[in-house]
């Protein structure tokens, strides 16, 4: 036995190991497919950027790779706010040939975001079956993802006990209050989903938009009633539900869903790889407990404009949140998460042109009750 110890010893870390996984989480991406850019920041993302991040992550293995949306470049009012189809499948095709190159093994996963509409912010038919034909048709093995998919721009896709639900939130957004019908039967939808879980399985949700408020305009993302249904669904389905994963604000953040002062569920925001919103570029691996799904920690890269295209990481593992309760403004976990925020560019401010820093402000914003 004395003999077998130290051997077993050693084994201890390959067995701990084994008890997690990890997903590449790469959001925002928005290629730019033209000619190449003589600036880092304040543009969509050049072929530069985009294939220095994929070789990066390379050095991984995921079983996911999940892309929380907004894959395509930001249109302009020259183009009337509108894609060019040829042009949204060039660039779906370019992303989804390099994604893939990561890791061949690895399911690709794409939400819906409001730029990759044909409309911008606009999600109707044409733009579902664009967006499911480059990029769902090859995982749809028996028809289910399109059905729901061509039908509102959600779907599921299950791997053993886990239920990764897509949602469509560009519906949810207050931009989009005459599309409420569609936004409630996306809901309708989600519920079921939830109720068809089998004992044992957990579940993902992904989706673009986040609820609550937006941190830099101050205002709400959702349609008031749609998120109110919505945050029932949550309070219902807690328990199953591991993780909520958006994208959209390009920042390092989170949302806290809380009801009665008991934190129920969090959406864990990804930044963009895009980084024109005042962010450095970056993507994220998400590390997760392999038995009951929950994510135990978070590591994002990101490369900046000293860097030559270099690329940095730092991990958050403080899954609980609780030192979002600490109003001390020189709390060590606050500063952190405040540095990570903009991806370590810096300091960033809201449209009134206030400072985004830990305050009452920026913890209250970051909150969303379920109840009072």
């Amino acid at each position: 036995m004395k003999k077998l110890l130290p051997f077993i010893i050693a084994l201890l870390p390959v067995f701990c190991y084994a008890q997690t996984d990890s997903v590449l989480v790469l959001s925002d991406v928005h290629i730019d497919l033209r000619k190449p850019f003589d600036t880092f920041y304040h543009t969509d993302t050049d072929p530069r950027v985009f294939l220095s991040a994929t070789e990066n992550a390379k050095t991984g293995k995921y079983p996911f790779i999940i892309m929380p949306g907004d894959l395509l470049r930001h249109t302009t009012k020259a183009e009337n706010d509108t894609h060019d189809i040829s042009d949204m499948q060039q660039s779906y095709k370019y992303v989804i040939k390099n994604v893939r190159a990561i890791d061949k093994h690895a399911v690709i996963l794409p939400a819906l975001g409001n730029n990759d509409c044909i409309a911008h912010n606009v999600p109707n038919a044409a733009t579902y079956k664009v967006f499911y034909d480059a990029l769902l048709k090859r995982i749809d093995r028996h028809g289910r993802i399109k059905k729901s998919f061509l039908a509102g721009g959600y779907y599921a896709y299950e791997k053993d006990s886990l239920a990764i639900i897509i949602l469509n939130t560009v519906l949810f957004m207050r931009e989009n209050d005459s599309l409420a019908t569609e936004a409630k039967a996306e809901l309708v939808w989600l519920k079921e989903r939830l109720q068809a879980l089998t004992p044992g399985q957990s579940a993902w949700l992904v989706y673009h938009v986040p609820p609550g408020i937006d941190r830099y305009g101050k205002t709400p993302s959702w349609q008031d009633n749609i998120q109110a249904t919505y945050l029932q669904i949550i309070k219902q389905y807690a328990p199953r539900i591991k993780l909520q994963l958006a994208g959209h604000t390009h920042m390092v953040d989170a949302r806290l869903l809380v009801d009665s002062g008991k934190l129920l569920s969090y959406v864990a925001i990804a930044p963009g790889l895009d980084g024109r919103n005042s962010n450095n570029p970056a993507y994220q691996v998400l590390h997760y407990n392999q038995n009951d799904k929950s994510p135990t920690q978070i590591t994002t890269w990101y490369t900046d404009s000293l860097s030559n295209y270099q690329w940095h990481s730092f991990t958050f593992n403080h899954m609980d949140f609780g030192f979002f309760k600490d109003s001390d403004p020189n709390s060590s976990l606050a500063q952190d998460f405040i540095k990570h925020y903009t991806t370590c560019r810096g300091a960033t401010k809201s449209k009134d042109g206030a400072t985004i820093g830990w305050d009452d402000t920026f913890r209250e914003i970051s909150t969303i009750r379920i109840s009072d």
